[in-house]
């Protein structure tokens, strides 16, 4: 195959591209885990070029962030410090939006819910918890749930994330899953609820499910074998035959997609993994998916998406990915 030789990037295409490490560092060096090697790392980052102290230094001063420069002791106070006689060359507004989407996602607010639940998930982790009447939980990624047994009452509190319920029958105590939106009641069956954002999503594996609105108690709807309905704040949505094989295939630990657009099925992998992904190319969102990929490696979930389609996956850090 005869190769051409690529045109060097452009002075633009290096700043963007300097700017997008910039912003990943600074969203990585706010995590509580960072290593000491990473540390070391970034230090060597920052003295490769003026160019890259800079970056950093505009988003450090555009976040107002003074925590951050004693948390990186000499490198923070000399790479801050520069930062007053250097020249602003005006930071790209989707970057400083990246940017604080990935502080969004590294400082999300969770400790709440993690002191309210009685199990909980990480990110990239699953749990299966049986319960004391027989019946199983299984926590989906960055899920948390609290659990009610007494007397008559079999009550659990979605407060985040997915779960799949294999619920034991007992015709004197109805089981009831609350989510933000909805309530689900059971006897006996099994089934998933999903509080996403602004909605929450009920799947029906097998058994019969009640599905109530909690904004509107008389609002309730009666699903059977493979039904789906989500809920938000304005209602039930309309009832409708759901392919249960790619909703139920995290159980097994995979995820399982079938004609799904790139954009979506990236959308459905960031559950999964910590960080920010950002398409280069917009065309490519649209791309169609057929496939399955496995969620017990999910440090390299992007890397078998690069394996078999035909798109460049860059890792500029582990926290900032570029797709193009």
């Amino acid at each position: 195959m005869k190769q051409t030789k690529e045109n060097p990037p452009s002075e633009s295409t290096l700043e963007a591209l300097i700017d997008e490490q910039a912003v990943a560092w600074f969203a990585r060096l706010r995590a509580d885990n960072v290593s000491r090697e990473e540390k070391a790392v970034f230090a060597d980052w920052l003295q490769q070029s003026p160019s890259h102290q800079n970056a950093f230094d505009e988003i450090c001063l555009l976040w107002g962030d003074t925590q951050l420069k004693q948390a990186l002791g000499e490198t923070g106070e000399k790479s801050l410090n520069n930062s007053r006689n250097a020249p602003r060359r005006g930071f790209q507004l989707p970057l400083l939006m990246a940017a604080c989407l990935a502080l969004a996602l590294v400082f999300r607010a969770e400790l709440l819910i993690v002191v309210q639940a009685d199990y909980s998930t990480g990110i990239g982790k699953q749990q299966t918890v049986r319960l004391e009447d027989g019946s199983h939980v299984v926590l989906n990624t960055n899920s948390a749930i609290t659990v009610t047994m007494k007397d008559k009452q079999r009550a659990i509190e979605l407060l985040q994330g997915e779960a799949f319920f294999d619920v034991e029958p007992d015709a004197d105590r109805p089981f009831v899953v609350y989510g933000e939106h909805s309530t689900t009641r059971v006897l006996g069956t099994r089934f998933f609820v999903y509080r996403k954002n602004n909605s929450d999503e009920v799947n029906v594996l097998s058994g019969k499910v009640q599905v109530t609105n909690n904004n509107r108690p008389k609002e309730s709807v009666l699903l059977h074998d493979h039904d789906s309905v989500s809920v938000n704040r304005d209602g039930l949505n309309k009832t409708h035959i759901a392919n249960t094989k790619p909703a139920s295939s995290w159980v097994d630990g995979y995820l399982v997609f079938q004609d799904v657009a790139l954009a979506d099925v990236i959308e459905q992998v960031q559950r999964y993994r910590n960080g920010v992904v950002i398409f280069k190319d917009d065309s490519l969102r649209q791309f169609r998916i057929n496939g399955r990929i496995n969620l017990r490696d999910p440090q390299h979930i992007l890397s078998t998406l690069e394996k078999t389609l035909p798109v460049k996956v860059t890792h500029l850090t582990d926290w900032l990915v570029i797709i193009g």
